[in-house]
Formats: C-alpha cells, sequence, structure tokens
C-alpha cells in the first residue's frame, strides 16, 4: 500500500531527522511503492519555502516536486464534506486542512505517515502516527 507523506514528515526528511528516517526505512520494506504527497501538504511545504533565500527555495521545490501530488476531484469533496459533518457534529473541530488529507488518503486507499496527532480522531483514514 502507498503511504502519503504529511507536511510533519516531509519537513523531518528534508532535514534528514533520524528518528524520522529510520522509521521510513523499515516501512519501506512494506510500503515499497513511491510516496505520494496531498496538494494541501504541497502547499504548506511551499508556503514554509517562500521566505528561504532562492537557493534554499530552489532546493526545496526539488525535493517536494519528486514526490506524485494527489489531485482532489469531486469524491475528494464528498468523502470531505461527509467527514467534516461527522466531526463537527461530534464537537470535534478539525482542522480543514487536515480533512482534507484525509479524505483523499481515503479517496485513494493509501496510507498517511505523520506526526501529527490530530490524525488519531479520524477513523475512517488508514494511518501511522510517528
Amino acid at each position: 500500500m502507498t503511504l502519503v507523506l504529511d507536511t510533519s514528515v516531509l519537513i523531518d526528511i528534508e532535514t534528514k531527522d533520524k528518528g524520522t528516517m529510520e522509521k521510513i526505512e523499515e516501512l519501506r520494506k512494506v510500503h515499497y511503492t513511491p510516496a505520494a504527497i496531498t496538494f494541501v501538504n504541497y502547499f504548506e511545504f511551499y508556503f514554509g519555502a517562500i521566505s528561504k533565500n532562492i537557493k534554499s527555495k530552489q532546493l526545496m521545490l526539488e525535493f517536494i516536486n519528486k514526490f506524485n501530488c494527489l489531485k482532489a476531484s469531486a469524491k475528494t469533496g464528498e468523502i470531505l464534506a461527509e467527514l467534516k459533518f461527522k466531526y463537527d457534529d461530534k464537537g470535534l473541530a478539525l482542522p480543514l486542512a487536515d480533512l482534507i488529507i484525509a479524505s483523499q488518503v481515503i479517496e485513494n486507499n493509501m496510507v498517511l505517515l505523520t506526526k501529527d496527532k490530530d490524525f488519531e480522531k479520524i477513523s475512517e483514514v488508514r494511518k501511522i502516527v510517528l
């Protein structure tokens, strides 16, 4: 099954965080297809690169563009609406960005790799929380 890398994990990979890198090496043995990202992850990472100097920004963009970026669809919107309704109704106002990421992971039948504990609240998404 394909992993979708959350922004927190992308940052750790880019900065070569030892603990995250070791965990990813373990996961590659099971999830051997190339990892993907959502457009929200691309946006968050790109937004962080904007303030960098030209060389750093270029390196960051070369890094992020190595990943397949999942596209949103009408089905993404349907899943998102259902998740938002469910979790708002439960009094769990989760960030819209997290719900969009979850929607794309669910739609594409993938596994989210994240460090964000908010995703633990979304039972519908397959995830690995580091």
